[in-house]
């Protein structure tokens, strides 16, 4: 093995083939450099926006009270007095209270937090009943109630029979 070094330096043949490659640089760093600098920006980005969301202040809420029993008591009254069939009558009813539910998400989009009216015990809560009723039905029409038959007219010939003094003549 003397033979191969001699005074400690390689063969000629053998640092012919070991060239030094020159690094490459980009502004002085290494690529091993500039994409751990450009993740360690980007961490600390993420890491800003994480904070700022987590302490921001949260949006203003308010609190809006709906008398949802009432509005739908309302539309199936109407509903069960109508002279609609059965099945129109369901399906009328379900385009109703789809309507119902989008109106009140819209109020929760608004930041609106909508506590049914039984749920509130006391305080000085907005009632929005009124212009859920409004949005409501300017989309779905009241059904119309219909006359039943023979009932108005038995009951004017019982009271005309039995002194009602009040019945309007025919």
């Amino acid at each position: 093995m003397d033979d191969l070094f001699e005074g400690g330096r390689e063969r000629p043949a053998r640092a012919a083939a070991v060239k030094k490659v020159p690094e490459k640089r980009f502004m002085g760093f290494r690529p091993r450099e500039l994409v751990l600098g450009v993740v360690a920006v980007a961490a600390l980005g993420w890491g800003a926006w994480v904070t700022k969301s987590l302490v921001a202040e949260p949006r203003e809420q308010e609190f809006v009270q709906l008398q949802l029993q009432g509005i739908i008591s309302e539309y199936l009254q109407a509903q069960a007095r109508s002279e609609t069939d059965q099945n129109m009558a369901a399906q009328q009813t379900a385009i109703f209270m789809g309507k119902l539910d989008e109106t009140v998400a819209a109020l929760s989009k608004q930041g609106k937090i909508v506590l049914v009216h039984e749920a509130v015990i006391g305080g000085d809560i907005p009632d929005v009943t009124d212009q859920v009723r409004k949005v409501v039905y300017a989309q779905v029409a009241m059904p119309k109630m219909g006359a039943a038959p023979g009932v108005q007219g038995e009951m004017e010939a019982y009271l005309a029979a039995n002194g009602g003094g009040n019945v309007p003549a025919r």
